[in-house]
């Protein structure tokens, strides 16, 4: 369980395009606190805090860096998906964004792939959305974990 919460949050960012615009980034997240027991039918339900920092690189060439708190838990039994949560970013110009994300985890738990549907709270482009879609992976010592991925602000 610990494993595959970790690398569902390692994703979390504002922006400072000015209109519709696709994007890569990598983040890195370092795991705050885990709780964890068993849950329906002896099946193990966990929960998981996380801080993030992500880059990201716009299509114009624009980067920029942004930092970020994640939540993940289990996902219901049937809903498709091992793990769900949210994230809270703000990028270097103070700009905040709001993030929902579902993943789907390897057999082992050390890998997973999310999408996500982020929301623009304050700054520039607030009211805007986005989405992205990333693949993470947990770190050697199970403390946090890495994410590459794509998306697209409308």
């Amino acid at each position: 369980m610990r494993a595959l919460l970790l690398v569902s949050v390692a994703f979390a960012f504002s922006a400072t395009a000015a209109s519709a615009e696709t994007f890569t980034f990598t983040s890195k997240a370092t795991t705050v606190a885990q709780i964890g027991g068993p849950g329906p039918a002896g099946k193990p339900v966990g929960a998981s805090h996380a801080t993030n920092e992500a880059e990201v690189v716009w299509a114009s060439g624009t980067k920029m860096k942004s930092k970020g708190d994640c939540m993940s838990w289990s996902a219901p039994p049937g809903s498709g998906f091992t793990s769900q949560g949210a994230c809270n970013g703000t990028d270097a110009d103070g700009a905040k964004t709001f993030m929902v994300f579902s993943c789907a985890g390897n057999e082992k738990g050390t890998e997973n792939d999310c999408w996500g549907r982020l929301t623009y709270v304050s700054g520039k482009n607030q009211g805007k959305v986005a989405t992205a879609s990333w693949h993470g992976k947990q770190n050697a010592d199970g403390k946090g974990g890495t994410a590459a991925g794509a998306g697209n602000m409308n």
